[in-house]
């Protein structure tokens, strides 16, 4: 199995530290995965501290800082786990995936909690806090998520036609 571990444009330390700790791949090993790829963004250097010295145990583990589109990592992965940005978790559901959503504390404005709260209590993704990461991929498969619909590409202008006065 494939995890793909995306922290966008923002910096996520916490998040990289933890996805990249002997614990945790010690365990998404236990879990049946090979694979793990980290777009770790400015979180470089805790990526390569906690990467160089780890031993295998059957997973391979890449990563990289950014790309101008991350669709094919998230296409190929299994599981995702995102931080909480609305594009990454929107790109992520449109392809059909299954997201386990981590909100940074660290970023002075709630919105991104707001939302994943907001998504998971729809079941559209799963939502969990770096403490509880390695819970929240142990209990994943046996979690029913909801499929995200489709964009109404004709919604938006109908709005916009009523608020303008057109019929």
């Amino acid at each position: 199995m494939k995890l793909f571990v995306t922290v966008g444009s923002t910096g996520f330390d916490e998040l990289i530290d933890a996805a990249t700790a002997p614990g945790f791949l010690s365990h998404i090993v236990s879990l049946g995965y090979t694979s793990l790829l980290i777009q770790y963004g400015s979180s470089k250097d805790i990526f390569l501290r906690n990467t160089k010295d780890y031993n295998g145990d059957g997973l391979d583990i890449q990563g990289y800082d950014y790309k101008a589109t991350i669709e094919q990592d998230v296409k190929h992965a299994d599981w995702i786990v995102s931080h909480s940005g609305a594009g990454t978790i929107l790109q992520a559901l449109r392809l059909h995936k299954k997201v386990i959503v981590i909100v940074n504390e660290s970023l002075l404005d709630n919105h991104q909690a707001e939302l994943a709260q907001a998504m998971a209590m729809k079941k559209y993704v799963l939502y969990s806090d770096i403490s509880h990461l390695s819970e929240a991929l142990s209990m994943a498969p046996t979690k029913h998520l909801e499929a995200f619909p489709e964009p109404n590409r004709r919604l938006f202008a109908s709005i916009l036609d009523k608020q303008m006065g057109f019929p």
